[in-house]
């Protein structure tokens, strides 16, 4: 175990043999602590504002020119609104209710690419 007082003895004995030593390290510490607490003093004080740059505000003169072709339908992008919930005719029309051999075949295609993304880590 460390002997505190011992160590604390140690260091009082250095300081006061080497007293001219100790006077010069203390005030150098001192002279350094002092010129950072300046510079640190007026680097505040100097702190640049960063520039802001205006918000771009876009103005639409033109009207929306959508690509033709098979994969963007007519008026898709623009006009489509989407609701929070289904009604219960897109119900009815839309939602299928899953039998036991497709979550069977999910379950296999998941484990499948389970075991190609790990591969043989342990």
């Amino acid at each position: 175990m460390i002997d505190f007082k011992e160590s604390l003895d140690n260091i009082r004995f250095f300081l006061q043999e080497n007293k001219k030593q100790t006077i010069i390290v203390s005030s150098l510490l001192l002279l350094m602590t002092f010129f950072a607490l300046i510079v640190l003093g007026f680097s505040n004080k100097k702190k640049k504002v960063p520039d802001v740059e205006p918000q771009k505000v876009l103005v639409i003169d033109q009207p929306l020119i959508i690509p033709n072709g098979p994969v963007v339908p007519d008026g898709y992008i623009t006009e489509r609104k989407t609701e929070l919930n289904w009604s219960d005719s897109e119900i009815e029309r839309w939602f299928t209710t899953p039998d036991e051999n497709e979550i069977t075949k999910l379950a296999d295609t998941n484990d499948r690419t389970i075991s190609e993304i790990i591969g043989a880590a342990p």
